[in-house]
């Protein structure tokens, strides 16, 4: 089905419209940039080959998902073999269609007709076999912010589905969410490689089954808004933060001068449970979204983490049930690459979603900078074969200035930092701890610091900044695929497994939040309502050798958490320690789960618990030899909860201190490498009492 005339003079006219009235948003000539960041290879739609990306003066990109084909039918990609014939004029005109699937055809066929002369398609565009593969992969940052506009093609077949079909007129707000939860329910947004595609993207042209929309930095326009301006259109083209309103840009990675732990929380939210044929590819996929915030991250990144706040990133968690990302076989480009798995340290090392209000950074935000994590080890990675080591300064770097800033009161700020007298909010206060919302003052002065690249901006202490324009080099899990450390360790047992039971969910009102992040993650449905009742994560409740509670873990439930029982021992390795007071106590999923036996989400989801295996009374004359097995003991009856602190034998239940604790991880040791159970907390005093002696582990 050709495209309708209307909606070809449509994107024509958002084109030029977004040209003339939004400067920032095309990007740079290629003239103007360096040769490592243009693509090696282009489509020549004029002559019919390919051509150097360098002698193309820009281009048009193409993000789309590989359709199934006939395992018969011959599919043109380009290969060493027939490189030669790419560059021959007039030899992609000679292909018969049969050999390109239709959303390609289709393609180029519009990029003709808009008057575009050169295209870029990773299949047609990227040696599939060469050596440079590799280098093209990891260069996605800059070819898809390099190009003059991106087609993401999310209809469920070719490029145009039923755009002769018209739908109902609405209202603007209406259609904005019409739009993006089509384009949200497309196979194109479940995934991986069309993730970074689309945040990349300075500008989109976005075709969904039925319809057809513009998407930039500024605006976003429809078949019902050609014209630009706002007056004419009710706010069609106003600024993208006054549209979205929870919704998502197709383009939406902001530029920040500074290491913005929350844009990659956002990121790493939004990515973490997307599809990938091969899982292998998980950091090749996001390796673009690494090498755009490795410009303001002090030491990069290693296995997706960034090694500058290493230590809250290791603190992830799942937010629904998950399992291992393993090795797949089947492709020859992957016959010279080591065959290690994913870590199970890094959030890429698990096909879960991450929670995101696992990963804080305390210390950053304008909030009460005693409660914060504090790492205890110093870092480093191992080569695959563990002979190698790469010592990380830069996973300390944070916490030297906490102790400079928060705990010395030095007053010699760094360059381009200001320090301003301010109130914080008082320990009582239900502030959302946010930067547009002041807070009640407390009578008790502070201080918070401002950088000049953005006064607006609040932090509890000056923070580590990239030197301009020099990029860190990141540290990839294939390269570097073993963290290491010297920690403390310990024994503990499982008291007891809490597991869902039932959910209640009121009448949800029809509202639909789409990624975004220029919302926060925190808003959109997913993390609003919570997932599915049955993917629930579970969680354990800890004991040390003399039964008293110990902390808390929360289940990924890979295949091999369905054979743990209570009186299973375990073994877990402190990471950091850190606080929290009872509100953030009383908003914990672990905590609230252990304490209330329920847990509540802001849509209204409210999961109930019970203790799983049920202990009936029967098991107080249960005669355990706790001697055989120092890991074995009994475990106690269920108590009975009645109110927030009825638990009085449980230290996260007391509302009246700060609970303080150590940041653990359940490992599991084979050979000389340990990997990664579960993560949670155990009691400080519990822990300094139980571990003392130090080890060396490896985390693989």
């Amino acid at each position: 089905m050709p495209l309708p005339e209307s909606d070809f003079q449509n994107i024509r006219t958002w084109i030029r419209n977004c040209d003339r009235l939004h400067p920032d948003c095309p990007p740079p000539p290629n003239r103007t940039r360096r040769l490592h960041e243009i693509p090696s290879w282009v489509l020549d739609l004029k002559d019919g080959r390919i051509v150097p990306g360098s002698t193309a003066s820009r281009y048009v990109a193409l993000s789309y998902v590989w359709p199934a084909m006939d395992n018969e039918k011959v599919t043109l990609e380009l290969w060493t073999g027939n490189l030669r014939q790419f560059q021959k004029h007039g030899f992609l005109d000679s292909i018969k269609q049969d050999f390109l699937p239709r959303v390609i055809s289709d393609t180029i066929e519009l990029v003709k007709d808009l008057g575009e002369r050169y295209l870029w398609i990773d299949r047609l565009c990227i040696v599939q076999d060469g050596q440079m593969k590799r280098s093209e992969i990891e260069n996605m940052d800059n070819i898809y912010s390099g190009a003059d506009f991106t087609i993401i093609a999310a209809a469920s077949s070719g490029l145009y589905v039923d755009l002769d079909r018209p739908h109902e007129p609405m209202g603007f707000s209406l259609l904005r969410s019409y739009l993006y939860n089509k384009l949200l329910k497309s196979k194109w947004a479940t995934r991986g490689w069309t993730f970074q595609e689309q945040v990349l993207s300075r500008r989109a042209v976005i075709f969904v089954d039925g319809d057809v929309f513009w998407d930039c930095g500024n605006a976003m326009w429809s078949r019902e808004s050609t014209d630009p301006r706002p007056e004419a259109n009710r706010g069609y083209s106003a600024r993208r933060e006054e549209q979205l309103d929870g919704h998502e840009m197709a383009v939406a990675m902001p530029p920040s001068v500074f290491p913005d732990f929350r844009l990659w929380r956002e990121l790493v939210c939004l990515y973490s449970g997307r599809e990938l044929t091969y899982p292998q590819d998980v950091l090749s996929a996001f390796t673009g979204i690494v090498n755009a915030l490795s410009e303001t991250f002090p030491g990069g990144f290693v296995g997706g983490l960034p090694v500058l706040f290493l230590d809250s990133a290791l603190l992830w968690q799942p937010f629904s049930k998950g399992k291992r990302r393993t090795w797949t076989q089947g492709r020859s480009e992957d016959a010279d690459m080591p065959k290690t798995n994913l870590p199970s340290w890094s959030w890429c090392g698990w096909h879960a979603v991450v929670d995101p209000s696992s990963l804080h950074v305390h210390s950053l935000e304008w909030l009460r900078p005693e409660l914060r994590t504090k790492p205890l080890v110093e870092w480093s990675v191992l080569s695959e074969d563990l002979r190698y080591e790469k010592k990380l300064p830069e996973s300390r770097i944070l916490e030297d200035y906490c102790r400079r800033f928060l705990d010395w009161g030095d007053w010699n700020t760094p360059r381009d930092w200001s320090r301003h007298d301010v109130r914080y909010p008082p320990r009582n206060s239900t502030w959302a701890y946010s930067e547009t919302h002041p807070p009640e003052v407390d009578p008790k002065p502070s201080y918070a610091f401002t950088h000049s690249a953005d006064p607006t901006k609040l932090f509890s202490h000056p923070i580590p900044m990239a030197s301009p324009g020099r990029k860190p080099t990141t540290s990839t899990a294939q390269n570097w695929p073993y963290l290491h450390c010297e920690t403390t360790t310990g024994l503990f047992k499982i008291e007891s497994i809490l597991t869902r039971k039932y959910t209640d969910k009121p009448k949800r009102r029809q509202q639909s939040r789409v990624a975004s992040l220029k919302v926060p993650v925190t808003s959109l449905d997913k993390f609003r309502y919570g997932p599915e009742g049955e993917e629930m994560c579970r969680v354990v409740s800890l004991a040390d050798a003399a039964g008293r509670p110990a902390g808390l873990l929360r289940i990924m439930d890979d295949d091999n958490d369905n054979e743990i029982k209570p009186g299973q021992g375990v073994e877990l390795m402190a990471i950091s320690t850190g606080s929290m007071g009872w509100e953030e106590v009383s908003s914990s999923y672990e905590e609230n789960v252990d304490i209330f036996k329920s847990f509540s989400y802001k849509g209204g989801n409210v999961h109930m618990f019970e203790q799983d295996p049920p202990l009936d009374d029967d098991d107080d004359d249960d005669d355990t030899d706790s001697e055989s097995s120092p890991l074995t003991f009994r475990p106690r009856r269920a108590v009975v909860v009645e109110t927030a602190y009825s638990q009085t034998d449980r230290p996260w239940a007391c509302g009246d201190e700060d609970y303080r604790f150590y940041n653990v991880l359940w490992i599991e040791r084979r050979g000389e490498v340990a990997y990664r159970r579960a993560a949670g907390r155990v009691v400080k005093g519990v822990w300094e009492a139980n571990c003392r002696e130090k080890s060396r582990v490896v985390l693989g």
